[in-house]
């Protein structure tokens, strides 16, 4: 079954990468037309969606094949939103900043989830960077 799961999610990824390639090089020939950056954009949004979808499938296949008890699978979702809220602490000023760009001003709204999706990401590379110094001083190597 996981040699037939791999060799599935290559040809996925492949395809992906693909037409990633295609509408890459189509936005790069013509930069002024707004309709080929929407495209790329809602593109980029879907391969997001399409990562999160994979790694949630991932994840429950990995626990139902590997026999992961329930009480791991709650401390990574419980780590997951403390990281979350941590965030969301740190960037909470920024929800009322509005910015402008060009001739548009983004809402604060924008600002703040931006800010918070960047405070999540140095979170987590922070939690990261201790797990793998805690794993190397724990293994005396």
């Amino acid at each position: 079954m996981n040699g037939k799961l791999s060799n599935i999610s290559k040809w996925v990824f492949g395809a992906l990468a693909l037409v990633t390639v295609v509408l890459g090089i189509i936005f790069y020939l013509d930069l002024k037309n707004e309709a080929r950056t929407n495209m790329i954009l809602n593109w980029g949004y879907i391969l997001i969606i399409l990562g999160v979808v994979m790694i949630l499938i991932s994840a429950i296949v990995a626990a139902f094949v590997k026999g992961v008890n329930l009480k791991t699978i709650l401390i990574v979702i419980g780590a997951v939103v403390v990281i979350g809220l941590v965030a969301f602490l740190m960037s909470r000023g920024s929800f009322g900043v509005e910015y402008p760009a060009g001739d548009v001003v983004y809402s604060g709204r924008t600002h703040g989830l931006v800010e918070w999706g960047l405070n999540f990401f140095y979170v987590t590379l922070g939690v990261s960077i201790l797990c793998i110094l805690y794993s190397v001083i724990r293994s005396g190597k």
